[in-house]
């Protein structure tokens, strides 16, 4: 089973670093619907190998819950999920009608194939979430790793902010709102799910009080400004964005709206919220979870030659916030693929420093070296 189990890993590895060849606006990771998804030859092996077996079906999840407690892997809680929902998919019932988690695993995963939360579904969805919580505590673990893959964080980070937004043009207040606090407590959970498998407790994780008291307002607060400066021209201030930054080092769940929030804004292109945030973030944020670099670097490979003509963006990007983590493999990588492909739009002095800044360490993988003689190559034929 571990060759079978390390596979589906290297291929989701391979998902995050493919090159964007066909310029997708739409980040690759994201893009692959979840029934495609779960039609990968390893799920479909690991389908055929279980067969009408529900004991080897359990000790394979088991295998791969210790495995994402070992390596804190969050491609290991995707599989969790596209394991159960294969069987659903071929109508196996022996297998997802045991499954504890089933119900509130197709839930989710129907929301994550929407790409949205629907309000059809959030009152079945509280139901078996407050059922686990009150009567189906040891399936609390099984629960989190269902909500902590990135897939379903990602709709879920969606949700929260379609939300905000909502309540800006309402002006209702965050600690007012069901829906959000409901869709918060589900990230909670999520994002906290390897310290629950960890520690093997049954008890929810608690929520922040300063997050909807303080931490979600900031973000409410940038988001007006994001509209100001688009339909007014106003000036970005510093005080909320600085201040929400702040808070990302003592809470998860504010960091990880946060850099959705920066991947939105790389979307839409807004260079001078970009410019503002993304040199804060070293100070705050230690290291960087590699799906949101994935997905910051597919959408900066849209940019235009005009847009990184912007020089202070330019600097913005990788003096002041991606070489500051070049020390990791897992960034490294994207900056080189980033760089591959707009190295030729900066201006040639500051391309020629960065190239010169992101030099490979010695504790750097012979790949990731290879990748940047490739790189001097390309440049010096330039």
């Amino acid at each position: 089973v571990r060759p079978i189990l390390n596979k589906y890993i290297w291929e989701k590895d391979i998902e995050l670093h493919k090159s964007s060849e066909n310029n997708s606006p739409i980040a690759p990771f994201f893009a692959l619907a979840p029934r495609k998804r779960r039609e990968s030859p390893v799920i479909q092996q690991l389908k055929d190998m279980i067969g009408l077996s529900f004991p080897l079906y359990q000790m394979i999840l088991m295998f791969v819950k210790t495995l994402y407690q070992r390596n804190k892997t969050a491609h290991f809680c995707t599989l969790r999920s596209d394991m159960l929902m294969c069987f659903h998919d071929s109508k196996i019932q022996d297998i997802y009608k045991q499954d504890p988690c089933h119900d509130f695993a197709f839930y989710i995963q129907y929301a994550v194939n929407e790409k949205r939360i629907q309000d059809k579904i959030l009152p079945r969805l509280r139901e078996l979430y407050c059922k686990t919580l009150t009567e189906s505590t040891e399936h609390l673990a099984d629960t989190a790793i269902i909500l902590a893959d990135p897939y379903v964080l990602n709709v879920l980070s969606k949700e929260v902010f379609a939300c905000l937004r909502a309540m800006i043009e309402t002006e209702t207040l965050p600690r007012s709102e069901e829906k959000l606090y409901f869709l918060v407590k589900l990230m909670n959970l999520g994002i906290n799910a390897w310290e629950i498998v960890d520690s093997d407790t049954t008890e929810e994780p608690k929520l922040s009080k300063m997050t909807l008291k303080e931490h979600i307002p900031l973000l409410m607060c940038c988001l007006v400004e994001d509209t100001m400066a688009t339909e007014m021209g106003t000036r970005y201030k510093d005080a909320a964005a600085t201040n929400l930054v702040s808070c990302t080092s003592k809470d998860l769940l504010t960091r990880r709206l946060l850099l959705y929030y920066i991947t939105s804004l790389a979307q839409q292109r807004s260079l001078d919220r970009l410019k503002q945030l993304l040199p804060l973030l070293p100070d705050s944020i230690a290291e960087l979870d590699e799906v949101f670099v994935h997905v910051l670097v597919s959408h900066l490979l849209q940019y235009t030659a005009e847009q990184w003509s912007n020089t202070e963006f330019a600097r913005a990007v990788f003096n002041e916030f991606l070489t500051k983590y070049c020390t990791d493999e897992v960034v490294i990588r994207h900056v080189l693929r980033l760089l591959w492909n707009v190295h030729g739009l900066l201006a040639s002095e500051h391309a020629n420093a960065v190239v010169e800044r992101i030099a490979p360490a010695e504790g750097h993988s012979a790949q990731v070296r290879d990748l940047y003689n490739q790189l001097l190559e390309r440049v010096a034929e330039q």
